[in-house]
């Protein structure tokens, strides 16, 4: 009895040694894990004020690809020999840790765990499985001394640096500043308050007349997205639309601007302005979702919108990414009978032999170009070009951002047909543009 006791006790003792394993080590490479490394960091943020500590996170730069190239197994040689490299050339007073997927963690002393140590790590190539393979990695990194919170806090703000870093060069490093987390909260804040928003009824269209050059009558109308908070505030498009995309928000809130677009340029033509075209922004993300077609359709379907007096407006870098792929999603669009506009032209690289294999029907010359036209003997350059290309590839051309009558002569007298700006009208609510198209009959865009 007294052996089978102590057995058990044994086995215990075993079993507990390996739950422990199991739960603070990494099976593949036998580091510290995320949990492992969160007590580490407990330890070290509470005796910050002793030791200047840094925390780096190490990513590896293009894993997925060599992955799917080479095969996970191959992927996994690969991480094990970065392990190894990482425990035997760092200094041995460091802690490394694996906390998922391609990611490293270092931490210890700040003058050893520094961007440039790291770097030297992969400098030499690793041989997997008989053969190199040169790996770089980026950086991100927060020193504890700077830090507020706690280990997982730590941890959280090593991943916003790691991010930043990997955004703005691959192979480069980021430290985490204060500032950083100030603005990665009021994101998040704005992000919430945008999805309550929107629910709530806080987003709206307003319109902005586009008018014929040579006769100052409108033909169109650009809708664009405001947001007025409950308690009367604006947020600027260029704060909000950015958070939109980010959190994936931009797809149900582009299909509901497409239904309201769509609806309002019915009720345009019920006035009586039956030739009134009604020009609609969409987003990147929004366009290049899997279902944007059949949203498209549904919404003129749902509203009785006319196609043909439907324009969707894209950003001349969304067309010229991946411009194949973009030209067939084009085609399809083009089938349900709408328009295409290439929106701040001028601004991007355009490819020109790209630009002719899509089926795009107007430009549309950025706002900049437009306010340069005035100010130097260069200014009309840009727009002049613009304006000719459109010409020699047969499409229709818009001037945004017109502001003053010297403005408007000067594309009249380039050859521009057609402009928007505060020269002719700022945006208006519904009612309001209902109201001044009444004072101008409508015509036919050029």
């Amino acid at each position: 009895m007294f052996a089978s006791v102590v057995s058990v006790g044994l086995d215990n003792v075993e079993l507990v040694g390996r739950l422990n394993a199991a739960a603070f080590t990494d099976p593949l490479t036998r580091l510290p894990n995320r949990t492992r490394l969160v007590e580490a960091l407990d330890a070290a943020v509470a005796a910050a004020g002793e030791h200047d500590a840094t925390l780096a996170l190490v990513d590896l730069d293009h894993f997925a690809e060599t992955n799917d190239a080479l095969g996970h197994g191959f992927g996994d040689l690969l991480l094990v020999a970065v392990a190894q490299r990482l425990q035997q050339q760092l200094d041995p007073r460091l802690t490394v840790a694996r906390i998922g997927g391609d990611i490293f963690a270092v931490l210890g002393d700040s003058a050893l765990n520094t961007p440039e140590a790291l770097d030297a790590l992969f400098a030499v190539p690793f041989s997997i499985d008989g053969q190199d393979v040169q790996v770089s990695g980026t950086f991100g990194l927060v020193r504890l001394a700077e830090h507020d919170g706690s280990g997982a806090d730590a941890l959280k703000d090593a991943d916003i640096a790691l991010k930043r870093a990997k955004t703005q060069q691959r192979g480069g490093h980021f430290y985490f500043s204060r500032g950083m987390g100030v603005e990665i909260r009021e994101r998040v804040r704005l992000m919430h308050a945008l999805r309550s928003g929107f629910k709530g009824g806080e987003l709206y269209l307003a319109y902005q007349p586009q008018v014929d050059l040579a006769t100052h009558r409108p033909f169109g109308a650009e809708a664009l997205l405001r947001w007025r908070t409950a308690d009367g505030r604006m947020i600027p498009p260029d704060r909000f639309i950015p958070i939109a995309e980010y959190s994936g928000m931009i797809v149900e809130i582009g299909a509901w601007v497409l239904r309201e677009a769509c609806a309002e340029l019915v009720r345009l033509h019920q006035a009586g302005h039956e030739a009134f075209t009604m020009s609609i922004n969409v987003s990147q993300v929004q366009f290049r979702h899997p279902h944007f077609v059949e949203v498209l359709r549904r919404a003129l379907d749902e509203t009785g919108a006319p196609p043909e007096y439907v324009e969707l407006e894209i950003t001349e870098s969304m067309a010229m990414e991946e411009p194949q792929q973009l030209a067939d999603l084009l085609a399809q669009v083009k089938r349900t009978g709408v328009s295409i506009a290439i929106d701040d032209f001028g601004t991007g690289f355009s490819s020109l032999s790209h630009l002719q294999r899509l089926q795009v029907d107007r430009l549309k010359i950025d706002r900049a170009f437009v306010t340069e036209i005035t100010g130097s003997a260069r200014g009309s350059s840009i727009a002049e070009m613009v304006i000719q290309l459109g010409r020699n590839l047969g499409l229709s051309i818009v001037a945004e951002g017109v502001e003053d009558e010297r403005q408007a002569q000067i594309l009249h007298a380039l050859g521009c047909p057609l402009a928007q700006g505060y020269l002719f009208a700022r945006p208006l609510a519904p009612q309001d543009l209902l109201a001044w198209l009444g004072q101008q009959p409508v015509e036919r865009a050029a």
